[in-house]
């Protein structure tokens, strides 16, 4: 009862939160975060064996709280080109994208939409090691939106039974558009088939677009704060790919991200087992754990236990985000779940098939 209390009176929280003096925007995040490529780096496109991919992922959090949990999803796909200017090994390629992101806090149907392009350009540096360097750009727009008749206020509570009268609340207009600009770095070396490594920087937000609700000249209120700064987004992330037995890879990853005072790091290891020695068909089971800095402190998180299946061109995933730091204190714990489903088109080298993401 206690919880459910809390999320009913969650949406004058989140007004009181967008007209605060330190309301910071921080953004949705994915514990499959490398099955999200496009949202991790946007020089990650075009990093893959083929022609062209598609990428979709869907979060489910904290359904075993709330009536109706918040979730969160991502669909993206991009095409790869190659550059040869003349030469016929290790040619520079270049890739186009396109990415629709979603994130909804469905007690009081706050919603974030975005929808962003990308080009990305990758520069071959060494032949025989097969070293590449990577930049890309991400441009777009992002769309929230909040519905106010799931909201109330103390002068709408009738001293009976209930909210059922007006307020006289001055609400400002309820969805609004913001352009969004991102940049990324992507640098990437296979020296062999039993071996490849990866290292990245994105850097979202750059523009830091103010997306108050409050921000309008109608709203004359000057003791109003009109500021809600959607804040610059670092993300490093960085992982391998090692054959260490004939049927065997470890494919370990990192990922940190940094926006204002928030910070966030993940870190684990993928294994990756082939089913059958002719076939393209590998098992993928791995353990994760996130750390946050809540106030003043960084801690363990969130433990994620992640398994997977890969045929052919398709990588599938599943996970199960633990919180083992819960800031309620309930029997029932605080819990995600995550679905993903990467395609990668013509493709015909199986042996380095998985994407160096």
């Amino acid at each position: 009862m206690r919880i459910k209390l809390v999320f009913r009176n969650l949406g004058t929280l989140l007004l009181l939160l967008i007209s605060s003096v330190a309301s910071f925007s921080q953004d949705a995040h994915f514990s499959q975060f490398y099955a999200s490529p496009l949202t991790l780096n946007p020089a990650i496109a075009g990093t893959y064996k083929g022609t062209f991919r598609i990428s979709t992922i869907y979060r489910d959090q904290w359904r075993s709280v709330v009536d109706r949990p918040l979730t969160t999803f991502s669909a993206s796909g991009d095409v790869r080109f190659d550059v040869n200017f003349g030469k016929k090994h290790n040619p520079d390629h270049v890739a186009l994208g396109i990415t629709f992101f979603g994130d909804r806090v469905n007690t009081f149907d706050f919603n974030t939409n975005q929808i962003v392009l990308t080009g990305a350009y990758h520069k071959a540096l060494d032949k025989k090691s097969k070293q590449y360097l990577g930049i890309g750009f991400q441009g777009g727009v992002l769309q929230r939106s909040v519905n106010y008749e799931d909201l109330t206020f103390q002068d709408q509570f009738n001293s009976i039974n209930g909210y059922t009268l007006g307020t006289g609340e001055n609400l400002p207009t309820n969805n609004k558009t913001f352009v969004d600009m991102s940049l990324g770095l992507y640098y990437s070396i296979t020296p062999s088939k039993a071996f490849n490594y990866h290292a990245g920087i994105g850097y979202f937000h750059f523009n830091q677009p103010n997306l108050s609700f409050f921000n309008s000249p109608d709203i004359v209120d000057p003791d109003l704060r009109k500021t809600d700064t959607l804040l610059a987004k670092w993300s490093f992330h960085t992982g391998a790919s090692i054959k260490t037995a004939d049927r065997l890879y470890i494919q370990p990853r990192v990922n940190a991200l940094i926006q204002g005072p928030h910070s966030e790091l993940n870190l684990g290891a993928t294994f990756r087992y082939k089913i059958a020695k002719t076939a393209g068909q590998y098992l993928l089971l791995g353990p994760y754990i996130r750390g946050v800095r809540n106030y003043n402190n960084f801690g363990i998180e969130s433990i994620i236990a992640m398994a997977g299946f890969e045929y052919n061109n398709f990588i599938l995933g599943l996970s199960y985000d633990q919180n083992i730091n819960s800031l309620i204190k309930d029997r029932r714990s605080l819990s995600s779940f995550e679905f993903s489903i990467i395609y990668i088109g013509e493709h015909h080298n199986e042996d380095n098939f998985c994407p160096q993401w």
